[in-house]
C-alpha cells in the first residue's frame, strides 16, 4: 500500500491506491509525494525531486555538492523546465564544468547578491513569487544565501523568509534546492535551513527531513 507524503507539511498517510490523492488533513495541500513501503521504510527512502519540492543541501566543499547540482539542472533541462541558478562563484564554476553546453545555455544565471543583498524577507519572497508566476511551465531553481549577504542578518528573519519561500514553492509547484555553504555562514543559519526545508540532500540522495518544522506563512 503506497504512502502519500504532503509536500507542504510532510504529513504521511496511507492511501488505498496511487491515484487516490486527497487534500492533506493537516494543512490542506493537494501536493503529495507517493512513496512505496510502510511508514518506517518510507521515512528513510530516497526521494526523486519534483514539482512542489523545497530541499536544502548544506556543504563544506563544492566538490561534494557540484555533481548533484549539475544533475539537478540537467534533469530540469531534459524535462523542458525553466532553469534559474543563483549560487556563489566557486560553486557556479564547478557546476558549469559538469554541464553539457546546451544545458548551461538554458540556465538563467543570477548573482546571489542581486537576490539576497540588503536582505529583506518580504522583498525576496515577493521576487520569487513573481519569478514563478511569470511562466506556466515548471521552474527549477538552485540558489543559496551567500556569506556577504548574510552579514548582519537576523536568523529569525531568515527563518521567516524560508517559511514564505516554502509556501510559495509548494503552492506554485516549483522545485527549489537551497544550497548553503557552512564555511561562510554562521551555525544558527544552518540550523534555520534544517528546520525550514521539507527535504534534505547529501551525496547519497534526497530524503525526508526529520528536523523540518512546518510553519504556515
Amino acid at each position: 500500500m503506497p504512502i502519500f507524503e504532503c509536500a507542504r507539511c510532510n504529513e504521511m498517510t496511507y492511501s488505498a491506491s496511487m491515484g487516490a490523492v486527497t487534500a492533506c488533513a493537516r494543512c490542506g495541500s493537494e501536493r503529495q509525494r507517493a512513496v512505496d513501503g510502510d511508514f518506517d521504510a518510507a521515512r528513510h527512502s530516497v526521494r526523486t525531486l519534483g514539482a512542489a519540492d523545497h530541499a536544502t543541501f548544506v556543504y563544506d566543499d563544492v566538490a561534494t555538492v557540484a555533481p548533484f547540482c549539475a544533475r539537478f539542472l540537467t534533469d530540469g533541462a531534459n524535462a523542458g523546465e525553466r532553469l534559474v541558478a543563483g549560487v556563489q562563484d566557486d560553486l557556479r564554476q564547478d557546476v558549469s564544468g559538469l554541464l553539457a553546453p546546451d544545458v548551461e545555455a538554458m540556465i538563467e544565471w543570477k548573482d546571489p547578491r542581486s537576490i539576497y543583498g540588503d536582505f529583506d524577507a518580504d522583498r525576496v519572497a515577493a521576487m520569487y513569487d513573481a519569478l514563478l508566476g511569470a511562466e506556466q511551465r515548471t521552474t527549477r531553481i538552485l540558489a543559496g544565501l551567500d556569506g556577504e549577504s548574510a552579514e548582519g542578518l537576523d536568523p529569525d528573519e531568515l527563518a521567516r523568509y524560508e517559511s514564505m519561500a516554502h509556501e510559495i514553492v509548494t503552492s506554485r509547484g516549483a522545485t527549489l534546492v537551497c544550497v548553503y555553504d557552512e564555511r561562510s555562514l554562521p551555525p544558527e543559519f544552518i540550523d534555520v535551513t534544517a528546520r525550514r526545508h521539507g527535504l534534505s540532500v547529501d551525496e547519497s540522495g534526497v530524503r525526508r527531513n526529520e528536523r523540518f518544522e512546518y510553519q504556515p506563512a
